[in-house]
């Protein structure tokens, strides 16, 4: 699904992610990568090929869009150095085309200088035109501008006949703010408040729907 932000042309993929044509730009928000192996370390009993699905998700989009761009936006690792590290080095030296940017996450404790050496550059921030790319959302977004953001895991419940219901990740508009659905297959989702949105994009298993 194409949709326009301040004048610009993003396209919204039902694989919880976002693509900005002009630019070759994949954006992705809230992978979490580490987190099974993290919960594992502390006597949480996840299985250990939980997340690998993760890793699969990612080398199929980037494979899929042949992006020339990643923004992280934030929460790529969900703790400290463990030995998901590696697994996920692998993966960045596959496409050494990409310039990967992170953009940091409260989750992200890993060292900047630990993505560098992997060729990740690390911001707080970035500024584009009318777009500034955050984690979280800013508390004052300036005049003009929209801020595109993770963090909150949006999602939506829908409602049927007999007591039926479903939740599903969505990508959540407000005036100034559009937020991601997390990548992670080991997230959960926040319900969204569907009377605040301006718009709300269902993410279903093969397409993205207005709602």
């Amino acid at each position: 699904m194409t949709i326009d932000i301040g004048g610009e042309e993003l396209v919204l993929l039902y694989q919880k992610a976002l693509y900005k044509p002009d630019e070759k730009l994949l954006v992705i928000a809230d992978v979490h990568l580490g987190k099974a192996t993290h919960f594992r370390k502390h006597g949480i009993a996840i299985p250990a090929q939980a997340q690998q699905g993760d890793y699969d998700n990612l080398r199929s989009i980037l494979n899929e869009v042949q992006p020339e761009k990643v923004y992280f936006l934030g929460d790529l690792f969900h703790s400290d150095f463990n030995g998901d590290w590696h697994l996920f080095c692998d993966l960045i030296k596959e496409y050494p085309n990409i310039q990967f940017t992170l953009v940091k996450g409260n989750h992200d404790l890993i060292n900047k200088q630990m993505f560098e050496e992997v060729c990740i550059a690390v911001e707080d921030i970035i500024e584009d035109g009318p777009l500034v790319y955050t984690h979280a959302p800013l508390k004052e977004v300036p005049e003009g501008k929209v801020n595109i953001v993770g963090h909150i895991h949006p999602g939506v419940v829908l409602s049927g006949m007999g007591r039926q219901s479903v939740k599903l990740p969505c990508f959540y508009r407000e005036e100034q703010l559009f937020i991601l659905p997390a990548f992670g297959v080991l997230t959960g989702l926040y319900s969204m408040d569907v009377r605040q949105a301006n718009a709300i994009y269902l993410v279903l298993s093969d397409s993205v729907r207005r709602l």
